[in-house]
């Protein structure tokens, strides 16, 4: 069961709420952190899956970006909706009485209680948290060492089901199974590991960060950033979008050949809806760097395939 919520607006602070996730569950272990993005299945009611996952955690996380407070639908603000999904997160987070924490990021500043509607005022009354992209790791070494107060199981996690050697080896000597099993131990350490074990790691090596100069069809051109790092043997990891950095889902990578999906959000004018468009990427890994090709769709526009070459400026 996931013991941190994470609450983020898609269009507001999508990248940061991949990145965090990855960091929590880093620390806490798989499956800790609940994120609509990851956790959410298709054809699962949205609504429902929030409420069932905010009754099991121990804390919630409200992630507020810079376009939080006035992110705007149909002429007004979404967090002026009673019905909008982020805000009924709030509330219904609020009333659990569990901690609440806001975390600011994209250098976000957190909203006074006149700014908010009232059903959720009271979040200004909670610490926030920032955590700044140049002090990303302590800020949230220092957010982990917060939430480690509101979840006492981390303290012991790992160690409860330890077995305790020692005790184990002295309980067996008296019927002289201590020198078997002290052979026995020997005799497998000296064996080769199963071979699925020395290939954890796909044969092509692409943590860390990388950047490449996209030049869109419409004509603007922009500096974009892919960080990639491995969660265990899973690929996570952030990719840019004109000026938002989104999480990477369904990343895939095949011996040369790398895929995954981001998604953003998309409004002609203020007085029409938002659309999500998902954005394919796929890209052959080379010595020069990674060949691109990017598919666009589900917006207002129809966008041709983009092509361009990211490469390697850092290593983890």
């Amino acid at each position: 069961m996931p013991r941190v919520f994470l609450s983020y607006r898609r269009d507001d602070a999508a990248g940061f709420a991949g990145r965090l996730a990855d960091d929590l569950e880093a620390a806490f272990g798989g499956g800790g952190v609940f994120r609509d993005v990851d956790d959410i299945r298709p054809g699962e009611d949205f609504a429902h899956a929030i409420q069932s996952q905010l009754r099991g955690v121990d804390a919630v996380l409200v992630m507020i970006g810079p376009r939080w407070l006035t992110a705007a639908a149909g002429g007004g603000r979404r967090l002026d909706d009673a019905d909008d999904f982020l805000r009924r997160e709030i509330q219904a987070a609020l009333a659990s009485g569990k901690p609440v924490i806001p975390v600011l990021v994209g250098g976000a500043t957190m909203p006074a209680q006149a700014e908010l509607p009232a059903a959720i005022a009271g979040l200004a009354r909670h610490q926030a948290v920032a955590l700044r992209d140049d002090g990303w790791r302590d800020d949230v070494a220092r957010l982990v060492s917060s939430l480690s107060s509101v979840l006492p199981s981390l303290q012991t996690e790992g160690v409860a089901f330890a077995p305790n050697w020692r005790r184990w080896v002295l309980g067996l000597a008296g019927g002289g199974l201590a020198l078997t099993l002290m052979v026995w131990m020997i005799q497998v350490w000296r064996l080769p590991p199963p071979a699925a074990t020395m290939s954890s790691q796909p044969a092509a090596d692409i943590s860390g960060r990388w950047t490449a100069r996209v030049k869109y069809d419409w004509g603007d051109e922009h500096e974009e950033v892919f960080e990639f790092k491995y969660l265990g043997r899973d690929l996570r990891g952030t990719a840019t979008y004109l000026t938002g950095r989104l999480a990477i889902e369904q990343a895939k990578l095949e011996g040369e050949w790398l895929g995954f999906v981001t998604r953003s959000q998309e409004m002609l004018g203020s007085d029409t809806p938002w659309k999500e468009v998902t954005h394919r990427y796929t890209g052959q890994v080379t010595s020069e760097g990674i060949r691109f090709t990017l598919e666009s769709g589900g917006g207002y526009s129809a966008h041709p395939p983009v092509e361009f070459t990211a490469t390697r400026v850092s290593r983890p």
